[in-house]
């Protein structure tokens, strides 16, 4: 069994992902991270060549490539959840979380880190503020529909997170 964990940028999903597949002794996935080692680019490089649908048709092969392995923590991108087939997928492939965050959290946390840059470029030319807002208020029903379990990261350290999941998981038939 697949545990997927969806959500916003910043929300954790690669650092809690890592933690947590050394919990389960399983492998860790990170989807946008295997499309940038795959076409040897960064997303920001990526996006600024070939555009937004080139970089979603990628997130596509990527998460059609690794969702039918087993015993693996998958991080996906953050707009994962926006083609249909991808909802579908993420949905039958495993266990699915949602890591959450307060905009304000969001906003700082991708100040804080040095590679937002390349990893994660800009949607629109609106302030991070608004562009956040926005995004977020069209993906968070995505988000919701797709959970099994939600988690809000505001609060939490990553590893208190992992330990959260792992204790769900634990008491989940499949």
């Amino acid at each position: 069994m697949n545990t997927v964990l969806i959500g916003y940028r910043c929300c954790g999903k690669t650092c809690v992902g890592k933690i947590l597949s050394e919990m389960l002794a399983c492998r860790f996935v990170d989807t946008d991270k295997m499309i940038a080692s795959a076409l040897c680019t960064s997303i920001e490089e990526l996006v600024a060549k070939k555009g937004w649908a080139y970089f979603r048709q990628k997130e596509t092969q990527v998460l059609q490539q690794i969702m039918y392995n087993k015993n693996q923590v998958i991080a996906t991108g953050g707009g994962m959840v926006l083609a249909p087939e991808n909802r579908a997928c993420i949905k039958d492939a495993g266990f699915v979380v949602w890591l959450a965050a307060d905009v304000n959290t969001i906003i700082q946390r991708m100040a804080a880190d040095i590679h937002t840059p390349a990893s994660r470029p800009k949607f629109t030319t609106r302030s991070l503020f608004e562009e956040t807002c926005t995004t977020l208020a069209n993906r968070t029903p995505l988000y919701e529909k797709l959970a099994d379990m939600t988690v809000d990261t505001t609060c939490h350290p990553p590893r208190e997170i992992a330990w959260m999941i792992k204790r769900r998981l634990d008491h989940v038939r499949f």
